[in-house]
């Protein structure tokens, strides 16, 4: 049996925010990876509540939740620990704030940044079933009952 102190399960509110053919991207300083803004849904905390109070505690800014695009799921290794989470995706506008300008980060470990959307496999945007999820999103402008998987099975 697995030492259950070695696993971790998350669940996660992230936001889809185009500007003009731009994508906004968090990177954790130190890391070779981006995801996208958002984060973990806390108890007694409705999913859309989770993506707007996580806006607003990364970038300082109020937004605005809109339609669901999709889930993904995923799992990978950090520091011996195995994590699997379940994003949940989210098309989101922050009033204001337009790809011209990188907004400052509101927390140390964290920068964030627009890259245009044919680069986010350079920029490598995980988990990488987004990718796909986002292009048919703004292809299609439509979302909702689509799922990702980084699980081969």
């Amino acid at each position: 049996m697995e030492n259950l102190n070695n696993q971790r399960y998350h669940v996660l509110a992230r936001g889809v925010i185009v500007s003009e053919g731009h994508l906004l991207i968090a990177h954790c300083k130190g890391l070779d990876n981006t995801f996208l803004p958002g984060g973990h849904v806390e108890f007694h905390e409705g999913i859309r509540e989770t993506l707007s109070r996580e806006i607003r505690e990364e970038l300082g800014w109020a937004s605005k939740v809109k339609e669901y695009i999709g889930a993904v799921e995923a799992e990978f290794d950090h520091e011996q620990v195995y994590n699997q989470e379940m994003n949940h995706l989210f098309a989101a506008e922050i009033p204001g704030l337009d790809c011209s300008t990188n907004p400052v980060s509101q927390e140390g470990h964290l920068e964030f940044y627009w890259i245009s959307l044919d680069t986010m496999e350079e920029h490598n945007l995980q988990p990488f079933p987004v990718r796909e999820m986002i292009r048919d999103y703004i292809r299609n402008r439509r979302g909702a009952g689509r799922f990702g998987t980084t699980f081969s099975s």
